[in-house]
């Protein structure tokens, strides 16, 4: 007598696939939740070697690295040229001499550089090869979480070169190698060569000595992502001197000065963008996430500090930016460039009009010699 082996039925069968799919549907936020800590790990060191990076320059230069290099010519700062940011004259201290040399970094301003001069005769006013330099997608300035702009990591189309040194060239409309890491400024919104609270601002010499408050209370680098806020570049500025006129449009309000380079303390870590009533994406008033900090990881965003350490800072950390202006009577308003108040832009003041309360720790944590404890980071 022959035998038959007896098989799956369909309702066995079906059994079997609705086991698997669940097992597989609870398993996948598991794998993607252990993808993600992956990538905040791979994060979390990239800005803590560039922090790094920003200690041996400082032992070799004496000082931090300047936020963005702002020229000085017959006494008076250029305007409209382009500058070297820090995360370009850090790029010996981070395997990447080779990049510096070509791009001139130390010999030439970043305006000349991008109109065709280098003192290489194989790239003297060899626009294209200059170009490909400053679009070097470098791994260690942007952030695994963060998918970048587009596949090369090129800045968004808003912070794309336009300045002196573009003109010249006829390269208005190029991008810049994108960085998800920008120097914190500290408290004020300025450009130019005007001194910030931070360690980054423009022309800076900060050396360690100068950080009262205490190198692990003193936050120096901090992110930037490129999906709602438009990261920063590791070249440098568009305009060393003056801050871009606001344009409200579907990506926000927007500026490619200082802001490309660095962030200040007075919008919100990971300040949303908000529907203006006709479906466009803008920013609230003058709290622009696309000068402050902010990432794509869940809660809040990596900040390295002056001693070499990484911290995650969360999207609830103490924070109150004071800023005591004298009241106008008539629009426009504008609580970040009125500089008339007698403690304008004193960041150690408290705020005359809201119960005395002084600056959130937020706000203390980028400031180096405001003498506040920065509280429990």
């Amino acid at each position: 007598m022959r035998r038959y082996s007896r098989g799956f039925t369909l309702v066995e069968l079906l059994v079997v696939i609705a086991i698997i799919g669940t097992l597989v549907a609870l398993l996948l936020p598991a794998v993607q939740g252990a993808r993600e800590s992956a990538r905040r790990s791979a994060c979390n060191n990239n800005i803590r070697n560039l922090a790094l990076a920003c200690q041996q320059y400082h032992d070799t230069a004496g000082s931090y690295p300047s936020g963005w290099i702002v020229h000085i010519e017959q006494g008076q700062p250029q305007s409209n040229a382009e500058g070297w940011g820090w995360g370009a004259l850090l790029l010996p201290y981070l395997d990447q001499r080779n990049l510096h040399k070509d791009l001139a970094v130390s010999q030439f301003r970043l305006d000349m550089v991008l109109a065709g001069r280098n003192p290489d005769s194989r790239l003297d006013g060899n626009i294209p090869n200059m170009v490909n330099l400053i679009q070097t997608p470098l791994k260690l300035f942007i952030c695994p979480s963060d998918t970048g702009a587009t596949g090369v990591g090129g800045v968004n189309p808003y912070r794309m070169l336009a300045g002196s040194g573009a003109n010249a060239s006829s390269i208005v409309g190029t991008a810049q190698g994108v960085s998800n890491y920008v120097g914190v400024a500290g408290h004020r919104r300025v450009t130019g060569t005007a001194a910030n609270t931070g360690v980054f601002f423009g022309n800076s010499y900060v050396r360690m000595a100068d950080i009262l408050d205490g190198t692990s209370n003193t936050a120096i680098l901090g992110e930037r992502d490129t999906q709602f806020c438009n990261s920063g570049s590791w070249v440098g500025t568009q305009n060393s001197m003056q801050l871009d006129p606001f344009q409200a449009d579907s990506s926000g309000l927007l500026s490619r000065d200082a802001s490309m380079v660095t962030g200040y303390s007075n919008p919100k870590l990971n300040q949303p963008p908000v529907d203006d009533g006709t479906g466009n994406l803008v920013s609230m008033g003058y709290f622009l996430c696309g000068e402050g900090f902010s990432s794509l990881h869940n809660g809040g965003a990596n900040f390295a500090f002056a001693d070499g350490s990484v911290r995650f800072i969360v999207n609830g950390i103490d924070y109150w930016y004071v800023n005591n202006k004298n009241p106008k009577t008539a629009p426009p308003f504008d609580p970040c460039t009125d500089t008339t108040g007698p403690y304008a832009n004193e960041h150690r003041v408290n705020d005359r009009t809201n119960n005395n309360r002084p600056n959130g720790v937020y706000q203390r944590m980028m400031s180096r010699n405001d003498k506040l404890p920065a509280g429990n980071l």
